[in-house]
């Protein structure tokens, strides 16, 4: 495993057209096994999952999977052009997940790279908006 900082930028649109942004700046690692890569990293107060680890986990064939644990639990894969559904729990229930992925870029070699996703996700109908969520990584020198 090597050191890497993970920057992940997130914009959400609701279907009232409201737009929400954050940024989050965390220390992670970053390894491959064979030509799988996997980046890992905490979640943060910033985007209100702190006591959240999270897997991102990029397969050979450009998907990716989000693989979160802690507060919340949730394996959800994203790739291009598919819906998808999965389990997103939380300490206080579970709701059913639901995506549609429009894009999903992947630049990555050996764990370094960046990872675009724009997709709609809505929970049980309590939920429903747009996002645009890119995660770059890079090696931390420090």
């Amino acid at each position: 495993m090597k050191p890497v900082l993970v920057k992940i930028h997130s914009m959400q649109q609701g279907v009232d057209g409201e737009k929400n942004e954050f940024e989050l700046i965390a220390a992670g690692s970053a390894r491959v096994q064979g030509d799988t890569q996997y980046i890992r990293y905490n979640e943060s107060k910033i985007n209100e999952m702190e006591g959240v680890k999270t897997l991102v986990k990029v397969l050979p064939d450009q998907s990716v999977n989000l693989i979160r644990t802690g507060n919340v639990h949730q394996h959800h894969e994203f790739r291009k052009g598919k819906e998808q559904r999965s389990v997103y729990a939380l300490e206080f229930g579970k709701f059913e997940m639901h995506t549609k992925v429009y894009e999903c870029k992947v630049d990555m070699k050996d764990g370094i790279g960046t990872i675009h996703l724009e997709y709609n996700v809505s929970l049980e109908g309590l939920y429903n908006n747009y996002t645009k969520l890119t995660i770059t990584v890079q090696e931390d020198r420090a």
